[in-house]
């Protein structure tokens, strides 16, 4: 196996290998092209490169202007910080030249796949009778999952993450392969009163060999146990081993008890219908659980999360020293919890700390990988700095973890390019996500008007319009509502409405959107209107430049 080079310079590490730019061992956020004009200039040290030089190798078989160029500069020599001052050191009208004497380079063999096996756990179905109890499944689902994220032996790649309903059966062998997994644990329950049915498997896709099947049939206090069951035979069989720590902290992010476990669950299936009134309710039953349940850390990190949704969002009274001083009561209580990590990043970025915010969630996802909010919030602050490639995998990624919501295709859409041939794609799926869940909710307007932007982006502008007008009808203070509704009208050209309806949104939102409303390509139309700029500055205090 071919060793990967590692290169040190001023307290940076360069890992070509996983592609990775550290510093203090947090990872740092670079979008790739300017992350390769780095490796680059670090592999060719010690001679002056000219820009065609650069731009060839970068850009091969594409026409960029200099500027592109430019700006990718602009962003190494902004990741890496004042520490790395005089690294790369501009040669007036020839080139750009790497100080040699700066750079150490190592070797180091990555070790082999197999020593990890990768797993994914697919949503535990409820039997068709049963369907009321998805809340408890989907619980189910992610406690066994986070569970294994806690072993160090083990990769958990995907985390409620069903691929998309096929019109034919998939075998598991594609199914895992659609995740890039060896293995596959699925299962189903059954809740009949206080008695609990529960069926689970572990497959090998290589094989479609089933490794391990059982069956509990307990009450429906025991749940806890068969976590511990499903888990214990699930490491078992891959013949791993969850160290003493590992165990300790499966159980410190736990409650044993039952009423505060139910009101935590309740409480995220409201949360991700995405709206301030179910964010609310939501927030209401984490604190429930949290009451019944002081040392129940998972809890008060929901109770952050939910915060950090309705400051983001909606403008909400929440602070970012309320959001911290929640994250860190949850991670007292459990150090390993991602979500906290998650809270406590956004806490530090609507503070100004965005340097602290970086390396809160480059944690969040050291510990969890597969943490859904770590992704998204990451992603928007990439998109708050203007680092769209950043933002758009970020979003990818959290798309990818929860395939059946809308969410993560949907702000994949803001972030990438308009001439992308993917934008289609994505447009088509987060309009079918969308329109499943507006079946599933129909009086939540979060799925009409969000599907309402992938209509657009299909050229379905009819249809777009119809669809806003229907969550309007839902919801007519809903800021996000308002907000795309003005992204509708401005891409069909009504500037008027457009206007109208971004001035309710401005109203309900905070000074730290103006970035959004600038930045995004679907409000172009409405920034040469007369009276937008009036409105940024009556509302933000804020001057616009278009």
């Amino acid at each position: 196996m071919k060793p990967a080079l590692i290169y040190e310079f001023r307290g940076h590490l360069l890992d070509l290998g996983r592609r990775r730019l550290q510093r203090g061992g947090n990872d740092i956020m670079i979008r790739p092209k300017s992350l390769a004009l780095l490796v680059y200039l670090i592999e060719n040290p010690g001679r002056v490169i000219d820009k065609e030089e650069l731009i060839g190798a970068i850009w091969p078989n594409s026409i960029v202007s200099d500027d592109s160029l430019s700006q990718c500069l602009k962003d190494v020599r902004a990741a890496l910080g004042v520490e790395a001052e005089g690294l790369i050191k501009t040669v007036p009208r020839r080139g750009y030249i790497v100080d040699e004497g700066q750079i150490r380079c190592r070797s180091e063999l990555p070790p082999p796949q197999s020593e990890k096996p990768s797993i994914a756990i697919l949503p535990f179905r409820p039997l068709a009778s049963d369907r009321e109890h998805n809340w408890f499944a989907e619980g189910l689902t992610e406690d066994i999952a986070t569970a294994l994220t806690r072993s160090r032996q083990l990769m958990v790649v995907s985390r409620l993450a069903r691929p998309p309903e096929p019109k034919v059966s998939r075998s598991v062998a594609e199914v895992a392969g659609s995740f890039r997994v060896r293995y596959v644990v699925d299962g189903s329950i059954r809740l009949v009163g206080n008695r609990l049915r529960v069926s689970s498997q572990l497959i090998d896709a290589h094989s479609g060999s089933i490794l391990w099947a059982d069956r509990f049939d307990r009450y429906v206090n025991d749940v806890f146990a068969i976590q511990d069951e499903i888990t214990d035979a699930i490491v078992r069989h891959l013949e791993i081993k969850l160290l003493p720590q590992e165990r300790r902290s499966i159980q410190l992010s736990r409650t044993d008890n039952m009423e505060a476990y139910t009101y935590y669950r309740h409480g995220w299936q409201l949360a991700r219908h995405w709206t301030k009134a179910y964010l609310m309710v939501a927030r209401r039953m984490f604190t429930q659980a949290a009451e019944l349940d002081p040392i129940f850390a998972r809890a008060h990190s929901a109770i952050a999360l939910c915060d950090c949704y309705l400051l983001e969002w909606f403008a909400s009274n929440e602070t970012p020293g309320s959001i911290l001083a929640m994250a860190e009561k949850a991670l007292a209580l459990d150090a390993n919890l991602a979500e906290a990590h998650v809270a406590r990043a956004l806490a530090f970025q609507k503070s100004g700390r965005i340097d602290d915010a970086r390396t809160a969630y480059a944690e969040a996802l050291a510990i969890d990988p597969t943490c859904f909010e770590a992704r998204l919030f990451a992603g928007f602050l990439a998109w708050t700095q203007g680092q769209r490639d950043v933002a758009m995998a970020q979003f990818v990624e959290a798309a990818q973890l929860r395939r059946e919501d809308y969410l993560g295709p949907y702000f994949v859409l803001a972030a990438i390019d308009k001439a992308d041939p993917e934008k289609l794609k994505w447009a088509q799926l987060a309009l079918e996500l969308a329109e499943h869940a507006a079946v599933l909710q129909p009086d939540n307007p979060a799925p009409l008007s969000r599907g309402a932007v992938a209509l657009y982006h299909l050229g379905k502008f009819q249809e777009a319009v119809s669809w806003i007008k229907r969550a309007l009808i839902l919801d007519p203070d809903d800021p996000i509502t308002n907000y795309n509704a003005a992204a509708v009208y401005s891409v069909i050209g009504d500037q008027a409405t457009a206007l109208r309806f971004l001035e309710a949104y401005v109203q309900r939102s905070s000074e730290d959107m103006v970035d959004l409303v600038r930045n995004d390509d679907d409000l172009a139309g409405i920034r040469s209107y007369p009276g937008y700029n009036e409105l940024l500055a009556r509302s933000w205090g804020l001057i616009s430049s278009t």
